[in-house]
């Protein structure tokens, strides 16, 4: 239980055409926002932040996961995932970052999703109604381009000035017809395209 807690919303989308083109499969994607008071709000500048963050870190982190992996239908559905987090007007940047960039949010993600990788993450301040956008990449390999993505969701009533929006997204897949690859193979494919070039005896670069 969270006791700032006021809501959690949770935001599933089946696109199933795109491009002019079918999509083999569909695709899902799943938001949760948890709503909660922002636990610094009216207290000045708080210099340790972390008393209050470390334990919603963790629930948080929990809680998302499991309403973005039950959306998905299981944790192995799951192939991407980003974060994001949104203070009313009346907060600080620094108390999102200081829930969601903390070991706690992130371990809590992974232990519900069995995923390995960072969770990408965007923080700002806004007034309600503002898209909150979370950026998305593969849930074990950051490397995979096929799998950068953003997720949106707009809460019409949140954050008021008191309050943090907490944010996870996930994805069945890659993007619909993605086609980048691998940029780790990119840059071995630069690599070799230099070496290549000093070594031309002619004197061109390749």
């Amino acid at each position: 239980m969270i006791p700032e807690l006021r809501k959690v919303s949770v935001v599933t989308e089946d696109l199933v055409h795109d491009e002019d083109r079918a999509i083999d499969g569909g695709w899902r994607t799943v938001v949760a926002a948890a709503v909660i008071a922002n636990p610094w709000y009216g207290r000045g500048f708080v210099e340790n932040l972390s008393p209050e963050a470390l334990p919603l870190a963790d629930s948080l982190g929990r809680l998302l996961a499991e309403q973005v992996v039950a959306g998905l239908g299981g944790p192995d559905r799951l192939q991407a995932y980003g974060r994001a987090a949104m203070v009313g007007l009346g907060g600080e940047i620094e108390h999102t970052s200081a829930i969601i960039h903390t070991p706690s949010f992130g371990n809590a993600v992974r232990s519900v999703t069995g995923s390995k990788s960072l969770l990408y993450s965007t923080n700002s301040r806004a007034t309600a109604g503002t898209c909150v956008t979370l950026p998305g990449t593969h849930r074990d390999d950051d490397s995979l381009r096929d799998y950068y993505m953003s997720f949106d969701i707009v809460l019409v009533d949140a954050p008021r000035d008191d309050e943090i929006v907490v944010a996870l997204g996930g994805a069945s897949g890659p993007r619909p017809f993605a086609r980048l690859g691998n940029r780790a193979k990119d840059r071995e494919a630069m690599a070799a395209e230099a070496a290549a070039g000093k070594d031309d005896t002619t004197g061109e670069r390749a």
